[in-house]
């Protein structure tokens, strides 16, 4: 449908692009159930979103450490070497492993599937789905829900590379920037108003720093509350991102988008006619 002038046209811009951002809590970007731990994710325990963040920006390679035990399994199941040697060094939050709550050989058959899904993912999209989510905002639908909703912050593109050593995985940062997370940010300002800060990692930023701006700007919510340390690693998609931003008229120079000739065309002057290949009614045979 045309419209009639170029200032409608930016409302347009702004209305598809709400619509290309899935805002329901099926969105594992606006609400993550961490009890369920099923699927392909892995939750971290006993570390610090900090430390892990430093850890990961400055270039180190992490591994992962089994702290549960394995439950009986049969005889012919493949079985794992444990993932790590026993000693976990004098400071659990600054050395070089993350503590899981499963038994080695759960471990790593996970890590495999992560692994697995995540190569699989980006051959065929071209695109990372795999991210380290740390510190997690616990918020309600409405005041009177009895249900927490739970929706990441930050988010660490990351990669899990096997380690030819001991056959184990590692895990290293991709050099990616670290995206907003969009759906949450939408909800938020869409249903409470709210507006959540985008994630610029300069510099010298730390997820707490951006915990601390989030805690302000949700302080006025009741039984909300930012869980910092809350960390996993899981599947999140931004497969819109790069259209939600092409569409945004602030992404090009002053009136370049509306006023680009193919927009004008398409939204509101329409193009000329071309000329027909062919008379009405030719003789094909003697054309061709």
């Amino acid at each position: 449908m045309n419209i009639e002038q170029p200032a409608s046209a930016k409302k347009l811009f702004d209305d598809v692009r709400s619509r290309l951002v899935e805002t329901g809590t099926r969105n594992r970007l606006v609400h993550v159930n961490r009890a369920n731990t099923r699927g392909n994710v892995l939750n971290i325990i006993n570390e610090r979103a900090d430390d892990v963040f430093n850890l990961l920006a400055s270039g180190k390679t992490l591994r992962f450490m089994a702290i549960g035990k394995d439950k009986h399994e049969a005889a012919d199941d493949e079985v794992f070497l444990s993932t790590v040697e026993q000693d976990i060094g004098t400071d659990r939050y600054t050395d070089n492993l993350l503590e899981v709550r499963l038994g080695p050989d759960a471990l790593q058959k996970k890590l495999l599937k992560i692994q697995r899904e995540a190569r699989t993912a980006e051959e065929e999209s071209g695109v990372n789905l795999l991210y380290l989510a740390l510190g997690f905002l616990t918020w309600f639908e409405d005041p009177s829900s009895k249900i927490a909703r739970e929706a990441p912050l930050v988010l660490m593109p990351v990669e899990l590379v096997r380690n030819a050593k001991t056959s184990t995985f590692d895990i290293n940062i991709r050099d990616d920037e670290f995206p907003t997370n969009l759906p949450l940010q939408q909800r938020l300002k869409g249903d409470f108003g709210i507006d959540l800060p985008d994630v610029e990692a300069d510099e010298g930023w730390t997820p707490t720093a951006y915990f601390d701006a989030v805690r302000d700007v949700v302080s006025g919510s009741e039984r909300w509350s930012i869980n910092d340390d809350a960390i996993q690693l899981g599947f999140f998609s931004f497969s819109k991102l790069l259209m939600y931003r092409d569409l945004d008229a602030k992404s090009w120079p002053e009136d370049a988008l509306t006023e680009h000739e193919l927009t004008r065309g398409l939204l509101w002057e329409g193009f000329d006619a071309d000329p027909p290949l062919f008379e009405d009614r030719p003789k094909l045979d003697e054309i061709l």
